[in-house]
């Protein structure tokens, strides 16, 4: 028993000690946190290290409870070589999670497998030296974790054996029953409530409650659940919860108040720029530039937090989820509305350009299905100019985009979209030397870019019938301090530029990437009925609102209100409860049984 009790407590302890560790790895996320507020942090983390704690020591109870029956040595080998796998695999989540978390904003979940089958693009996430650095310490952490064992555990299986067999067996269900206990703090609660992340939460500062979070506990929480499963955000019946979506999108006819276009079919290049934050709008002169003499869409804020997601929201009109994403489910994100399969209709020729791997996140599936059979990736390129991490660098993209486009003598109207990378982590980019901070930098470099090809097709004669649209795929946390929750980490510009625009205006409604194909097909004169979740951005009869999601959580930005909800501690993190948190909930509840509907 005194074994048994001495494992547990390793446990509890080695969970417990991460807390703290956490917290100093993340010091710039804990701006106006006290100190008796840091301290609160691994005391509200309890329940949540139990559990895992009594995970991991039921098996070594199992042990305890055999070794009276047969007293060998090879009990304590196995036990030695279980704990060596777990404190294995327990630093490579923790260690990891600390490097993902300060640019995620969220734990590592169930999303990171499907991010391993391409270990390629795992790897372009962070230069060889972090990688380098995140072995050591793990090495490091290891071996000073295993000695501590050694030590802390030393020779227990060398414990004196009751000479009775029936004392022997006595003992041996003494143990078990001991270890039939730990399903008490394993499940957390004698109800019907079992345990779960959200039972950490206890504090208004977000985060306080992630840093609470035991991360194995998190990814295998995430692993359990069932990322499609509509009942996880049923908050009230079908019908409220319409009622309540559709006072924010009634589905009436309506008109742009203002039109923006001088033609009504004119060449269309969609830019989707990695990463280009609005708090980064600094960094951008170029695309500064080009929203004084264009349409700067000021107000808009990205659906979600990374490509794939961001990609459907701009091109489906489809709001990114807090748990899933639709790129990478082909069966359900071909029967999307996306703006490529309108614009053929209309007698469009499609173009998709990407320097990246195409089969990322299942992005082919989706643009095939959006009808972009012509497109180029990284093989579309030599191997010596595949120099990023990620692939091509965006200024050979877009030099080998602009050099076909101005080629161009058919007079087809065509929609070319380029997807640049440059801006992604790790942020490495070629020549430019702008700023010290390396995102702000690689921004700049992509920003200037995007200088050089408007330079080059203002030129040509098809730029008074060429439409040229900016809009990031998502924001960014910079500066250093902003949460993946809070609304100024979604903020983003949107900006329309060419010979086709009419007038230069700055557009203040409020607004999101969902809102940019029905916004567009509007101004061309095309329906937009089937994006059921966008807007016309320029209809003054509609309810200017923005939806976005962050891992399990969601907000409404509407005039009035702001409300952030997280999903795991059910309950607004920024805001009140009242009527735009009920229609925040009634939004995301709509999203959920429309994907399941798909």
């Amino acid at each position: 028993m005194k074994a048994f009790i001495k494992y547990y407590l390793f446990w509890i302890v080695f969970f417990l000690v991460q807390k703290p560790l956490f917290m100093l790895f993340n010091l710039p996320l804990m701006t106006g946190v006290t100190w008796q507020e840091w301290l609160l942090v691994p005391v509200h983390s309890f329940p949540l290290d139990l559990s895992v704690a009594s995970y991991v020591t039921a098996v070594f109870g199992l042990l305890t409870a055999i070794y009276p029956l047969w007293p060998s040595r090879v009990l304590g080998r196995i036990a030695d070589g279980f704990t060596a796998l777990i404190l294995f695999i327990g630093l490579v989540v923790f260690i990891g999670d600390c490097g993902v978390f300060p640019s995620w904003g969220f734990h590592l979940d169930k999303s990171v497998l499907f991010y391993l089958s391409s270990p390629k693009e795992v790897l372009a996430c962070a230069e060889w030296w972090v990688w380098l650095l995140g072995l050591v310490a793990l090495v490091i952490s290891w071996t000073v974790c295993w000695i501590a064992y050694r030590r802390w555990m030393r020779n227990w299986e060398e414990a004196p054996v009751p000479q009775k067999w029936s004392q022997r067996g006595a003992y041996a269900f003494g143990m078990l029953l001991l270890t039939g206990l730990l399903f008490l703090p394993i499940r957390g609660s004698v109800t019907t409530s079992t345990m779960n992340t959200g039972r950490v939460y206890f504090s208004d500062k977000q985060i306080l409650n992630l840093s609470a979070i035991n991360p194995v506990f998190n990814i295998v929480e995430s692993l359990s659940e069932n990322t499609f499963d509509a009942r996880r955000y049923t908050y009230m019946s079908a019908e409220e919860a319409q009622r309540l979506v559709a006072d924010l999108l009634p589905q009436t006819p309506s008109a742009a108040s203002q039109q923006l276009l001088k033609t009504k079919r004119p060449n269309i290049i969609l830019f989707i720029l990695e990463s280009f934050s609005l708090n980064a709008w600094e960094a951008m002169p170029r695309l500064r530039g080009l929203a004084e003499e264009g349409v700067f869409f000021s107000r808009i804020a990205a659906s979600s937090f990374r490509t794939d997601r961001g990609v459907v929201a701009v091109m489906s009109g489809f709001p990114g989820q807090p748990t899933s994403s639709l790129m990478v489910q082909p069966a359900k994100s071909q029967h999307l509305p996306q703006l490529g399969k309108d614009l053929s209709a209309a007698g469009y020729r499609l173009k998709f350009w990407y320097g990246g791997d195409e089969d990322f996140t299942n992005m082919r599936s989706y643009l095939i299905s959006g009808g972009f059979l012509d497109r180029v990736n990284d093989h579309s390129f030599p191997v010596k100019e595949r120099l990023s991490k990620w692939g091509v660098h965006d200024h050979l993209l877009f030099d080998r985009a602009c050099k076909e486009i101005t080629s161009r003598t058919d007079t087809t109207p065509t929609l070319d979209v380029i997807l640049s990378l440059s801006s992604h982590e790790p942020f490495e980019v070629p020549a430019l030397r702008r700023y010290e901070d390396i995102y702000l930098n690689s921004i700049a470099y992509t920003d200037s870019c995007i200088g050089a090809f408007t330079d080059s097709i203002r030129t040509q004669d098809a730029w008074d019938r060429t439409l040229l649209v900016f809009v990031a795929d998502h924001g960014y946390p910079h500066p250093a301090g902003v949460q993946n929750h809070e609304p100024r980490r979604y903020a983003i510009p949107i900006v329309w530029a060419g010979g086709a625009i009419q007038t230069p205006s700055e557009i203040h409604t409020l607004g999101s990437q969902i809102d940019l194909v029905p916004t567009l097909l509007s101004q061309m004169g095309l329906d937009h009925s089937s994006y059921l979740f966008g807007k016309d951005i320029l209809d003054t009869t509609r309810t200017p609102f923005a939806f976005y999601s962050f891992s399990d959580g969601f907000a409404l930005l509407t005039e009035q209100d702001t409300v952030v909800i997280d999903a795991k501690a059910n309950r607004p993190v920024i805001g009140q409860e009242g009527e735009t948190e009920q229609r925040a909930r009634a939004f995301v509840q709509r999203i959920m049984e429309e994907i399941e509907q798909l």
